[in-house]
């Protein structure tokens, strides 16, 4: 699937009382980073609605005036749902920095009805994006 990139700079109004960027500031825009993959491989940003975060982790801090670029990746893709895995990275160094995974349903856009998307993974070879996929699943199993 293709990614999608988007970026930020952490200004002083995106740090917690560690100068750090706080986690809700990452958070909120790693949702938009991630809707805006899924709307546009869906082609219709007024019928994909938010349903869940299933996970974000820091591997390590961002810093003031450091610019992040959000990479996002449909990873699954559901009947009705799409999970996109999002990256954020260092511009300056690619570093990794934290991950996670969100997951948005298609609707209809008057009625809020769940609806098919018809949006298909593509075959891929990438171990990397194959890990993705796979930890996407994971999700979406039922409690043994």
């Amino acid at each position: 699937m293709k990614t999608y990139k988007a970026m930020h700079m952490v200004k002083m109004e995106d740090l917690n009382p560690h100068q750090t960027l706080y986690a809700g500031r990452a958070i909120e825009w790693m949702v938009e980073a991630s809707f805006t993959a899924a709307a546009l491989e869906y082609g219709d940003g007024s019928g994909v609605v938010y349903k869940n975060t299933h996970q974000f982790n820091f591997e390590k801090p961002v810093e003031l005036g450091e610019i992040i670029g959000y990479y996002s990746t449909v990873v699954r893709a559901g009947r009705t749902s799409l999970t996109v895995r999002t990256a954020l990275l260092s511009e300056e160094t690619q570093e990794l920095r934290a991950e996670g995974y969100v997951t948005f349903v298609t609707v209809k856009p008057h009625t809020h009805e769940k609806t098919e998307h018809n949006v298909q993974l593509d075959e891929t070879r990438e171990t990397f994006e194959l890990a993705w996929r796979a930890k996407a699943e994971l999700f979406f199993r039922s409690p043994q």
